[in-house]
């Protein structure tokens, strides 16, 4: 996968959380904004590294927030 696409789909991640402000797990994330998994886990990498968002284990599955949540 490019750099370009995972860097649009970060995107597409940061807005949705932008909007839900609330925290929500990778897999519903995916259903949401209609990536995989995969994708949705290489954004959030991404988004993680620049510290945008913050990353919680709640049994067994990883949630993502905005960091204004």
């Amino acid at each position: 996968m490019e750099l370009e696409t995972i860097g649009e789909n970060a995107g597409k991640v940061w807005r949705t959380l932008n909007e839900m402000r609330g925290e929500i797990s990778i897999q519903e994330l995916s259903r949401k904004i209609n990536l995989s998994a995969e994708d949705v886990a290489l954004a959030v990498g991404w988004l993680a590294r620049e510290n945008n968002i913050f990353i919680q284990r709640h049994n067994y599955l990883l949630y993502v927030s905005h960091d204004a949540f």
